[in-house]
């Protein structure tokens, strides 16, 4: 096997990689409001007198956030790999040529993406309000308790907008990785 063969061989399979990836974060994200929808459905049908089972959902939202902000920043390192390592030496140049390309997006296009990268965030908005209703509806906010129990959840709307934000933060972090890659090649070539 010729060298350039290994090369073709190792890009063929982390572009495999990068598939695996952006199909387990549609199917977590699919997944997670499908799961968070079924909750919340669950708990405003079940009319019972607690209104903490809308905060459930966020033990939905948070680890599948997190997971898949680890899917998305993991595509983004390979894609840089990629890009430092392999295409240079090859005839193959997609993903170098995918970070050049900026596209003209409109508004209601940048507002698609920002609902696609912050739909944790969206679910847990969801949640909350949801949450605040039936609260003042089934309790009332009539203590210091009560006020502290309806603000206290903002902590976890916190959590999930930190996770989104790194989420929509991956085209930078490409970036890092590109200059990354390249310092450590020329480290190694020294």
């Amino acid at each position: 096997m010729t060298e350039q063969d290994s090369k073709l061989e190792e890009y063929k399979m982390l572009r495999e990689e990068i598939q695996n990836c952006v199909e387990r974060d549609n199917s977590l994200a699919t997944f997670m409001v499908t799961a968070v929808s079924t909750i919340l459905t669950f708990a405003i049908t079940a009319n019972l007198q607690v209104p903490f089972l809308f905060l459930i959902s966020f033990c939905i939202i948070i680890p599948f956030t997190g997971r898949i902000s680890h899917y998305k920043t993991n595509v983004a390192r390979i894609s840089a790999y990629l890009i430092v390592y392999l295409e240079p030496n090859m005839n193959i140049k997609y993903e170098t040529r995918n970070a050049q390309v900026k596209s003209q997006k409109s508004k209601f296009s940048r507002f698609l993406v920002a609902m696609r990268n912050y739909v944790g965030f969206l679910l847990g908005i969801l949640s909350y309000l949801i949450y605040l209703v039936e609260y003042q509806n089934k309790i009332g906010f009539t203590s210091i308790w009560d006020i502290i129990l309806g603000i206290l959840p903002i902590s976890l709307l916190i959590i999930v907008f930190f996770l989104d934000k790194n989420i929509d933060s991956v085209p930078k972090q490409k970036s890092v990785w590109i200059k990354n890659w390249d310092q450590l090649k020329e480290n190694n070539i020294k």
